[in-house]
């Protein structure tokens, strides 16, 4: 089956590969800110932070070139059954699903135990996203469930089932990709769905991404096909494939598609640039802001954004993508080391290496950096955040 055969090529090892091996084994398998989601200052609510999923924290401050020399750990908890996804943050709270079937909820600043949702039948693998009090997500075969943000309590189950990517919230609305292709806009505070239009199988890691009044979609059939946000029309398709998600700012989108990183015209999918950066058909998703565009694969690479053209590299070789903040570019690096970069030159600012490096075998989250407090997920049981003192 050619929807299933794609993924099936894709280069997997460690971790990764038994983790696909599990879903597959189902009779249903697997701009400088962008974006139109209304954020609070200090907030990182969903993956990608932004509904454009630009990775760019525009609104942090406190972590700079000078000051992230001098990160160390403030506090780290644990998550039951191992971390497949990257945390969010929103009013003071960090949500992290774990391998366990529980969404754990921490004090932002002090790492306190807030609560833990009741546990979903199997672990989570998609962030989850978090707005109007709720927090959204959907652990592998399951249904999209919301929780209190402030109890953990359920506050509504969707009869969406089966949604093995992260939601996206945008303009009010939260976008949900179901594995059997199918795109859906509902209402976050109710659960309802406001419009749903069906496509061809499947989406497996492949959130949607809001920018510019129209809502994108990849599906591994090969194709990237744009609706119109309010009303789930369809605009245009063309054929395209991501192994992970994608971006968008100033009306293009970039996505990996192995061995290029892709540039499109949001209005028209017209193709308008490609760079042959990418080494492994891995989930990597571009991060972009202020002209650059910044993708890891067996390096770090820095794009320009209007041509594609390489600026710099530097070695972080990463299963997903990295994560910009006021000038400083955060990766991941499978020996278990994290790094943070100078977005104008690629010079090392600031590593650390975490015990149990994955080799290979990292779970796929990336850096979040929210409120001068940078959160890493792994590659232990541990989400560890990292400060300093002001």
């Amino acid at each position: 089956m050619k929807n299933y055969q794609r993924v099936g090529r894709m280069k997997m090892s460690g971790a990764a590969a038994v983790l696909f091996s599990l879903l597959a084994g189902s009779s249903a398998i697997a701009a400088d800110g962008g974006g139109t989601v209304q954020t609070a200052k200090g907030d990182w609510p969903q993956a990608g932070f932004d509904s454009a999923h630009s990775g760019f924290n525009r609104f942090e401050h406190t972590l700079t070139r000078s000051t992230v020399r001098h990160l160390t750990e403030i506090w780290k908890a644990e998550i039951g059954g191992g971390i497949f996804t990257s945390p969010v943050v929103g009013d003071g709270k960090v949500f992290i699903g774990g391998g366990d079937g529980h969404m754990y909820a921490f004090d932002a600043a002090t790492g306190s135990s807030l609560w833990v949702g009741p546990q979903q039948k199997l672990f989570f693998i998609g962030s989850a996203a978090t707005s109007h009090g709720l927090v959204f997500a959907s652990s592998v075969y399951q249904t999209l469930v919301a929780y209190r943000a402030g109890t953990g309590a359920v506050a509504w189950t969707s009869d969406l089932t089966d949604v093995r990517a992260s939601q996206t919230i945008a303009d009010g609305r939260l976008y949900v990709a179901s594995f059997d292709g199918t795109l859906s806009a509902l209402d976050p505070k109710s659960g309802r769905v406001l419009w749903s239009t069906p496509a061809e199988c499947c989406v497996y890691d492949q959130a949607p991404v809001v920018d510019g009044g129209r809502v994108f979609q990849m599906r591994t059939d090969d194709t990237l096909t744009a609706y119109d946000a309010r009303t789930g029309t369809k605009l245009w398709s063309i054929p395209a494939f991501s192994v992970g998600t994608f971006s968008a700012d100033r009306g293009k989108l970039f996505y990996s598609d192995y061995p290029n990183v892709v540039a499109v015209d949001e209005a028209t999918g017209a193709r308008l640039w490609t760079a042959p950066v990418i080494t492994r058909a891995d989930p990597t998703a571009p991060v972009v802001a202020k002209g650059r565009v910044f993708v890891t694969s067996s390096l770090l690479w820095a794009l320009d954004e209007e041509t594609g053209a390489v600026l710099w590299n530097a070695p972080a070789e990463s299963n997903w993508g990295p994560t910009l903040a006021n000038g400083v570019v955060y990766a991941s690096n499978q020996s278990g080391e994290w790094d943070a970069f100078d977005a104008t030159d690629g010079s090392l600012l600031w590593s650390t290496v975490i015990d149990g490096g994955c080799f290979f075998s990292c779970a796929e989250g990336v850096p979040v950096v929210a409120d001068g407090i940078l959160y890493l997920a792994g590659p232990d049981d541990f989400l560890h955040a990292y400060s300093f003192t002001r």
